[in-house]
């Protein structure tokens, strides 16, 4: 009986390390792959420094340098295809959020629309210093969902770019939403 069990324990193990690469597919907001590693960026991104969600619900890459991650980008044809995640759900150009003024520091890219991003799921809430509004609007909140204060959204339009975040905001966006 003792081996039955043994036996089942092991079948179990496989099967759960066996669908690891589905659960990628659809995976926990802030479960990010990095340099072959899965890092929960709500418990802090490591050595990561740039790191790209497509959809909230699929798994984040992230990689050592924001130059890596759009080498990555550019080498696999990583750019979001309209007829491939639907042009309702994805901008055609991410939101960048940067950690430190004038567009340096660590960096949080973000392309879904139509949702907010409690950026502590991404180990980001009151981290941005600096932002690139990509093709679609965006909105930043002081709370998560959108609660709290708004960012003025004359300054989130699309393509709109700020070295510094107005007075009173610098680290304090806690959510975004991609229009």
């Amino acid at each position: 009986m003792k081996s039955k069990m043994l036996n089942a324990a092991v079948i179990v193990v496989i099967l759960i390390v066996g669908t690891a690469p589905a659960a990628a597919e659809k995976a926990t907001p802030g479960l990010a792959s990095f340099e072959g590693q899965l890092i929960d960026l709500s418990e802090g991104w490591g050595e990561a420094q740039a790191c790209v969600v497509w959809d909230s619900d699929q798994l984040v890459e992230c990689f050592r340098t924001e130059d890596d991650l759009t080498a990555h980008m550019a080498a696999s044809a990583l750019q979001p295809e309209p007829g491939e995640l639907g042009i309702l759900s994805t901008c055609a150009s991410s939101l960048k959020l940067y950690d430190g003024l004038s567009y340096s520091g660590a960096t949080l890219y973000l392309y879904q629309r139509t949702t907010w991003f409690n950026l502590s799921d991404y180990g980001w809430a009151n981290r941005t210093s600096s932002f690139k509004v990509g093709a679609c609007l965006s909105y930043f909140a002081d709370f998560a969902n959108g609660g709290g204060d708004w960012y003025p959204t004359s300054y989130t339009q699309a393509y709109d770019q700020s070295s510094s975040m107005i007075s009173g905001w610098n680290n304090r966006v806690s959510s975004v939403y991609i229009g």
